[in-house]
């Protein structure tokens, strides 16, 4: 409690609120003082009215009691008259005893006025209440009582208006001192005024100004300004913050350029850091073997480190080993040692093992284990895994032949390229893998090419050989004659077969229209078979992807070959539609075929299989109708939702 009364004493707050409030119990004292002595003079000059109007009324008793006849008595209506007046009269002299706070009516309480006040209710009581009594009882007056009551009345008067005199004089009084107060009160507001002004000026606007000042001069550079501090209140709190703020800048000033300096070199860093980061993930996956990729990387990150030696080693896990890819800096006795080591049985492999960021100062933590680094001259080895999000494939390390700080973010730096190698080893692994699966996807195709073509061609002459074999034997010329023509059309057809094989294996799709593509291969089969082909090719939709047009020409080359041998067709129509969808239709007006003899198990035709598969690569549609002695219609649709982006 006394801490909160104290502080409540030297609040500004508090300074201004108790002098707004004195200055208000002044004006209200000085207020209603002046507006208490108005009431008193409007008291006072009731008073004198009603004293006033006791004479009057004395005098109109005294008139109305000579106004009798000859025998000198009264008329009850002069009698009524004078009880009234008598009756007004004491009730006048009653309110200025008692006063009357609603006229309002008062007699000032000056002792003067109280004692002349008490002389005239005396002398109206024992002189003219029983005068007043025995007229009204006798209602008549002789002419010496008459003139012994002028006589009195005229002393009443006198009394009366001596009474008048000092109310007056009081009322004058009243009236300087309501003239007084008013000019103090001018007086006072007038010092007050300038009272509040100066306090005003000492407690807000003196230390306004000075903060002002202050902030004027810190703004013009000078961070030595301080301010006076006076007091307690919120101007020296705000004061003593100024202080501080000022202190604190003045520091942070004079170490600006210094700052600036460290600021700039951490932002050289971390543009260097991008810079490297940029670098290597841009030259990260233009390499073809393992080999260059690693040795590519470990020599741009030896030349960035400036390390003497380094090595990229990946881990085979199912012999539980690690193996070096490349090395660089590495004396050969060091490097043969690294070449296929037992995961854990030093220091790389141990780090390589548990995937996590090891650095060796090889002095300070000397071990058997370092003797080879220790005997190669290195001094310091650092081991950085490389590890994608989910695979942990093996570390590089950086050897240096001096001592060197490592800080935080080049650890983080080393750590990310570490990721960025393994996430480029794993593409290439992948690469390598999606060659290895098209290369066997191609040799099924071709074999299933030449299973469909040469193979049935093959089959075909070793068994007319035999059967010539046979008739050669028997001697039977006629079913002689009837081979050989035979022979020579199978190797004929094998033959055609061949030639067409090799041209579609050394066929190249690259990225030329679609329209040439497809007029290159129409062309090819009319030469060999002389048979029309009729090509339209609306093509108003996007460009096709790579993968697509190359397995639509595939499919429009497989039903070319299929047509030659098997359609006996005189005319072929190819109508090709790009727009939002894809769709292909191959037309011919050969032979046919019944579509569920041909897709039964014991007549499956290779040709249509390998057009199906070529189909489903591109998540196309394949439709085959054909009509014996009709002709066939392949039909290929490759929806819009299907399409790949060329």
């Amino acid at each position: 409690m006394p801490t909160i009364i104290n502080n409540l004493k030297t609040r500004l707050t508090t300074k201004v609120t108790a002098m707004l409030l004195a200055a208000l119990c002044v004006a209200l004292l000085a207020i209603g003082y002046t507006l208490w002595l108005s009431w008193q003079l409007e008291g006072a000059a009731a008073a004198i009215n009603d004293s006033g109007s006791l004479r009057m009324r004395a005098w109109k008793i005294a008139a109305l009691l000579n106004q009798t006849n000859q025998d000198r008595s009264f008329t009850p209506q002069q009698l009524a008259e004078v009880k009234t007046i008598q009756q007004q009269f004491e009730i006048t002299l009653a309110e200025l005893r008692k006063g009357d706070p609603q006229r309002p009516l008062f007699l000032p309480r000056q002792r003067q006025i109280q004692q002349q006040l008490t002389i005239l209710e005396r002398t109206w009581q024992q002189q003219f209440v029983p005068f007043l009594s025995n007229v009204q009882q006798y209602k008549h007056l002789n002419p010496q009582q008459a003139q012994i009551w002028l006589t009195q009345t005229n002393l009443f008067v006198e009394q009366i208006y001596q009474t008048v005199n000092l109310i007056e004089e009081e009322y004058a009084r009243q009236t300087f001192w309501l003239r007084s107060s008013q000019m103090m009160l001018i007086f006072m507001a007038f010092i007050g005024t300038l009272v509040m002004i100066i306090l005003l000026n000492l407690m807000i606007i003196r230390p306004v100004n000075s903060l002002h000042q202050g902030i004027q001069q810190m703004y013009n550079g000078d961070f030595s300004v301080r301010l006076t501090i006076e007091g307690e209140d919120e101007f020296a709190q705000l004061s003593a913050g100024f202080n501080a703020m000022a202190n604190q800048l003045q520091q942070l000033y004079n170490n600006l350029e210094q700052r600036v300096n460290e600021k700039t070199e951490s932002i050289a860093k971390k543009n260097r850091y991008l810079s490297v980061l940029y670098d290597f993930s841009q030259k990260l996956n233009q390499h073809h073997s393992l080999e260059e990729l690693s040795r590519h990387f470990l020599q741009r990150l030896m030349l960035e480190f400036n390390a003497t030696g380094g090595s990229v080693r990946l881990i085979d896990k199912t012999a539980n080993k690690i193996y070096s890819v490349v090395d660089e800096g590495i004396p050969p006795s060091l490097s043969q040692q690294m070449q296929c080591q037992q995961l854990g049985s030093c220091f790389c492999t141990k780090a390589a093992e548990q995937a996590k960021t090891a650095i060796n100062n090889l002095n300070q933590h000397f071990s058997p284990h370092f003797s080879h680094c220790l005997a190669a001259g290195f001094k310091m080895v650092l081991a950085i895994p490389i590890q994608t999000a989910d695979k942990n494939q093996g570390i590089f390390n950086l050897h240096f032949s001096e001592e060197r700080e490592i800080s935080a973010e080049e650890i983080l730096l080393l750590e990310t390229l570490g990721q960025q190698l393994g996430i480029a080893i794993d593409n290439q692994r992948l690469t390598g893998k999606e060659k290895e699966l098209a290369v066997f996807e191609e040799r099924n195709l071709v074999a299933q090419g030449l299973h469909d073509s040469i193979v049935q061609s093959l089959s075909f002459l070793n068994i007319q050989l035999q059967l010539l074999q046979t008739a050669v034997k028997q001697q039977n010329n006629q079913q002689i004659n009837t081979i050989i023509p035979l022979l020579q059309t199978g190797v004929q057809q094998g033959y055609e077969d061949l030639r067409e094989l090799m041209s579609n294996f050394r066929s190249r799709y690259d990225d030329s229209q679609l329209e040439v593509a497809i007029n290159a291969i129409i062309r090819r089969f009319s030469e060999q078979t002389n048979i029309p082909v009729t090509l339209k090719l609306d093509n108003l939709g996007k460009p096709l992807a790579n993968n697509e047009r190359l397995q639509i020409l595939f499919i429009i080359q497989e039903a070319l070959s299929n047509i030659r041998k098997h359609a006996q067709a005189k005319h072929i129509n190819i109508n090709i539609i790009n727009h939002a969808d894809v769709d292909i239709l191959i037309n011919d007006d050969g032979i046919g075929f019944n579509p569920e003899e041909v897709q039964s198990s014991h007549h499956q035709h290779i040709g249509l299989k390998i057009m199906a598969e070529r189909a489903k690569r591109i998540n196309a549609q394949l439709d085959i109708e054909s009509t014996p002695m009709i002709g066939t219609t392949i039909k290929l649709h490759l929806s819009q939702n299907q399409r790949q982006n060329a």
